[in-house]
């Protein structure tokens, strides 16, 4: 299994998405944000992670869905971004999958620019997600 094709993926809403694990750094529980002003909609604020700080978007809102409530299973992925690490808060963690390129469709003309590809995994869906094109959305 080659680990380009691997994925971490998440549930946002009733759907699910996939964020390539070499741009995951890691999962913490959900941390206070401290707004930080002029910044655009979908962006939180910013979290202290072990001494670092660290830019947290709303993932839903980002993607145009209805705004995360923080529940149990919610959590930040800490993903690195092209200008550093991001936060992204996601309604649960589903699990690792190995998604071959057999196995995806170009990203259909309806979806957004951090849609990558769809693919297909175990008769399902999953969205895959550009974390480049996600992080390039923090300023206003």
């Amino acid at each position: 299994m080659v680990e380009s094709n691997k994925h971490i993926a998440i549930k946002l809403a009733n759907e699910e998405y996939a964020i390539p694990v070499r741009q995951v750094r890691e999962i913490v529980g959900v941390l206070p944000a401290t707004v930080v002003p002029g910044t655009a909609p979908h962006v939180l604020g910013v979290m202290n992670l072990r001494g670092k700080v660290v830019p947290v978007l709303d993932l839903r809102a980002r993607l145009g869905l209805p705004r995360a409530t923080i529940a149990p299973r919610s959590c930040i992925v800490v993903c690195q971004g092209p200008a550093g690490q991001i936060g992204l808060l996601v309604d649960s963690v589903l699990e690792v999958v190995a998604i071959p390129e057999s196995d995806c469709e170009p990203r259909p003309v309806i979806a957004g620019d951090a849609v990558t590809a769809l693919a297909k995994v175990r008769g399902r869906v999953v969205i895959l997600l550009d974390i480049d094109q996600v992080a390039s959305s923090l300023a206003a």
